[in-house]
């Protein structure tokens, strides 16, 4: 519990915390969300962290499997000059997971035309057997279109609005640190703790230990029980994202 309460409290100071706004059906979008500046955190490995991808496609050949490897295009995704480029399917990590601390940096391509969810869409999903909770990645910088304010970067998918809005234009490569809690369910199957995320984006707390209530596939989704360790997905979604520097550290819970 000691070393929950501290990755939680690191987590938080990484970057000016924001109180997250209520429900955006009702409160407004993403063009509503306060713009703030965000500084990339491009930080190393530290020691003890598992690294999932280094910019080899040996990293990603070892740490990831494509989810539905007999569809067209089902296959690890390309490298190219130290980037991994999201161009077919989900990809699960080949190791399961429960409460960890996530890095990752995305870029979306100079070239990429985004209009709302499309263009330039993807996401980080925990549990995604069964349970499915999803830090989303979209651009949502210059987006020509808006859209639901849950579902722009820095959001939990359709669950909670990120506190604000630090990301960066097309072409620049930001940052996501992750602290997820998975969640405990008692031997009757009640919930002892819900899955909590902190997500700090380009050096920015945008989602502060929030709470989820259920699946983010639905916003009325309510909590069961299921497996607290699982893959983590990264979401294929005809979009040609891009991806560098992956690594992870496991939490005792």
């Amino acid at each position: 519990m000691k070393l929950m309460a501290a990755v939680m409290a690191a987590a938080v100071t990484a970057g000016a915390a924001f109180a997250n706004p209520p429900n955006p059906k009702a409160e407004g979008d993403m063009f509503g969300v306060k713009r703030v500046a965000g500084t990339p955190n491009f930080a190393k490995p530290p020691a003890g962290a598992e690294v999932l991808f280094d910019g080899t496609p040996a990293s990603a050949e070892a740490n990831w499997v494509a989810e539905k490897p007999k569809e067209k295009g089902g296959q690890i995704w390309p490298v190219k000059d130290g980037v991994w480029i999201d161009t077919a399917t989900d990809l699960l990590t080949k190791k399961e997971y429960g409460s960890v601390k996530l890095h990752l940096e995305w870029r979306v391509p100079q070239d990429r035309v985004a209009a709302g969810q499309k263009g330039a869409n993807s996401g980080i999903i925990f549990m995604p057997k069964k349970g499915w909770y999803e830090v989303q990645i979209l651009e949502s910088h210059s987006n020509l279109t808006n859209t639901y304010s849950d579902g722009m970067a820095g959001a939990i998918y359709q669950r909670s609005t990120p506190a604000c809005n630090p990301a960066l234009p097309k072409g620049e490569w930001q940052s996501y640190d992750i602290t997820f809690l998975a969640p405990k369910f008692k031997a009757d199957g009640t919930v002892e703790r819900k899955p909590t995320f902190t997500v700090v984006f380009n050096g920015v707390t945008v989602q502060d230990a929030v709470e989820i209530d259920g699946s983010t596939l639905k916003r009325t989704a309510t909590l069961s029980p299921h497996p607290v360790k699982q893959p983590i997905k990264l979401q294929y979604h005809n979009d040609p994202l891009e991806f560098r520097n992956i690594w992870i550290q496991a939490l005792g819970d």
